[in-house]
């Protein structure tokens, strides 16, 4: 476990002032690169990296988790048209999110509340940008650990101060339904009885607020570098529950780098 206060040295390393989850999923955004549409059908981006993080959403301990950078850049279907590329305006696309396991004798904290699966999310996302800011909400189904709705929307800042470099900041939200919150943040009698926590009904709703911040720089025409830090306060039925007050925290700090490569498919010719 590596402390709260290596995680926001981390912050700092990375070169932003204060986002995964705390946020666990990648947002990535369509960068204005070039994309010969003539040859290439698809062109999704590949990539790996380390996150800072949260042991688990809610603790005051942090671990070093690898960080996928998925996504899609450019698709052209016949019949239906173009998606993505050198474009601005809206776009729409999907959205994934992968939740780590939560080990209750992990954490003293954890002990009697029972572990809890690995969870994937899959779902859609919706984004508007333009020279100098965009916005974007995004919903997904959770498989596995949890099998609630999750999803979050931000409203950021776009600044290129030369053509290989890209920033994006700006405030988010995240909200969950009550299938989520329960698997994370309440406390069935069972769980309070092994535990020592109270008996504790987390509800739904919004999850967390914050400040997110993605940067890209391109090394070459297909080889991006990635930079991400943030910070998210837990509210409402989160924020309150035992497993965060007793001996967790509500601040929750994400800081990571990675490094990624754009592969161009010519799938239909």
């Amino acid at each position: 476990m590596v402390h709260r206060t290596l995680a926001i040295a981390a912050l700092a390393a990375a070169g932003f002032a204060a986002p995964v989850l705390a946020d666990q999923y990648e947002t990535i955004y369509v960068e204005e690169e070039v994309i010969d549409t003539t040859t290439t059908d698809l062109s999704l981006r590949i990539g790996i990296g380390g996150l800072v993080q949260p042991d688990y959403e809610g603790s005051d301990d942090y671990e070093i988790a690898p960080w996928p950078i998925v996504s899609l850049e450019y698709l052209r279907l016949p019949g239906l048209g173009e998606f993505g590329g050198r474009t601005v305006g809206f776009s729409i696309g999907p959205s994934f999110g992968f939740v780590g396991e939560r080990d209750q004798f992990s954490d003293p904290a954890l002990i009697g509340l029972g572990n809890v699966d690995a969870a994937f999310e899959l779902g859609l996302k919706a984004a508007y940008e333009v020279d100098h800011w965009g916005a974007y909400a995004a919903l997904r189904q959770g498989f596995g650990g949890h099998e609630g709705l999750v999803g979050e929307a931000a409203l950021y800042g776009v600044w290129r101060p030369v053509d290989q470099f890209v920033l994006r900041v700006g405030p988010d939200v995240s909200y969950a339904t009550s299938e989520y919150f329960d698997t994370y943040f309440s406390v069935t009698p069972t769980q309070s009885f092994l535990s020592g926590l109270p008996v504790y009904n987390a509800g739904s709703g919004f999850k967390s607020v914050g400040i997110q911040g993605l940067a890209v720089y391109s090394l070459t025409e297909k080889v991006d570098l990635h930079f991400r830090a943030g910070y998210d306060r837990l509210v409402s039925g989160a924020a309150d529950s035992p497993i965060v007050t007793t001996a967790g925290s509500r601040d929750q700090f994400t800081a990571g780098m990675g490094i990624s490569y754009r592969i161009d498919l010519d799938l239909f010719d």
